[in-house]
């Protein structure tokens, strides 16, 4: 794959930051945007909101913590390869927990690295002998007419069996009849985000989120589907309105960083990255990496690039090309900039 369109490809940003990205792994990043996300539903097919979810490896380490949302939506991103395990924990609730496993092969038919993006769904069941209390009651709730909820139900089970197309479809028949159905609005626009159909998407996350502003997801969902799109001013109002939700968001801080270095606002983009450093506890390579291009050709901090190189090493263990990114840190502790300077874009 041509590197430039690969970097398009991945974090749509500029083709000039190419230059470090030379000494980086494309297998390993491919690894890297591997991705678990699915639904928590309850009886009926409620969605279930506000629930913990785990995601562990096959010695029982966990590698990960999240909520879902009032949809009963969760992702988790950064994926290693591997057999892996996700298991609902709803305390607190009168649901029984539940465990699913998941393969994350990240090998293609001829041996390259690629991203692996499974769904997983889940349908918890009550406990036996109790009656539910409502502390799962799902936060946004609309009267959908019989006939769309009915093919939303059916979209979904479509989806679940990996018949997207079908499913997609029918979620759109779903929204033909109730236009502003949130559920299935804020599916489709995953399902569309999946197939990088972000015109599509951004359209229909723009109306999810005019029916419920409270939705991180939602925004969320804006905030990547306009990424993928570079309307860079559009990306950073997206995740402000996401961050009103949830402040602790490592990747919409991180969009919002590399739109702001679009856009030159490079004080910005670093208060944004520094701030996702703060929650993100040394997980994501991804932040890291753009601190250094950051900070190496725009800030010219080259001390501040050398330690978000090293926080990249550490993010990603299995870096095959380590030796030269040992380098480049070296070059930068000795205040030496890059070799080339960046392209004018």
């Amino acid at each position: 794959m041509n590197i430039s369109k690969f970097l398009d490809h991945r974090f749509r940003m500029p083709v000039s930051v190419c230059l470090l990205l030379l000494f980086f792994s494309l297998n390993a990043a491919a690894q890297n945007r591997s991705t678990i996300s699915g639904y928590v539903f309850g009886p009926g097919r409620s969605p279930v909101g506000q629930v913990a979810v785990e995601l562990r490896n096959d010695v029982n380490s966990t590698l990960g913590r999240t909520r879902t949302d009032s949809s009963g939506h969760f992702i988790f991103t950064g994926v290693p390869s591997g057999r892996l395990s996700v298991t609902v924990l709803p305390l607190g609730t009168n649901f029984e927990g539940q465990t699913r496993e998941v393969e994350i092969a990240g090998v293609g038919a001829r041996g390259q690295l690629i991203p692996d993006n499974p769904q997983v769904d889940f349908y918890l069941k009550e406990k036996k002998g109790t009656q539910l209390t409502g502390n799962n009651e799902v936060v946004f709730a609309q009267e959908v007419p019989e006939d769309a909820r009915r093919i939303y139900q059916t979209a979904i089970s479509d989806l679940v069996a990996l018949r997207t197309e079908q499913g997609v479809a029918e979620l759109k028949q779903a929204i033909e009849i109730f236009p502003t159905y949130f559920l299935a609005l804020q599916r489709l626009g995953a399902e569309q985000l999946k197939q990088e159909r972000y015109e599509e998407a951004a359209k229909s996350f723009s109306v999810s989120v005019l029916v419920n502003q409270r939705s991180f997801v939602c925004w969320y969902g804006l905030t990547y589907a306009n990424f993928g799109l570079k309307k860079w001013p559009e990306v950073i109002d997206n995740a402000e309105k996401a961050l009103e939700i949830e402040k602790n968001s490592v990747n919409t801080l991180l969009l919002m960083g590399i739109a702001q270095r679009n856009l030159k606002k490079f004080v910005e983009a670093e208060k944004s990255l520094v701030r996702a450093k703060k929650f993100d506890e040394g997980k994501t390579g991804d932040l890291y990496f753009n601190m250094a291009l950051l900070y190496a050709y725009n800030l010219k901090k080259y001390q501040e690039a050398a330690d978000a190189l090293e926080l990249y090493l550490k993010a990603n263990p299995s870096v095959p090309d380590e030796a030269n990114v040992r380098k480049l840190i070296k070059q930068f502790r000795e205040n030496r900039p890059p070799a080339k300077r960046e392209p004018s874009q």
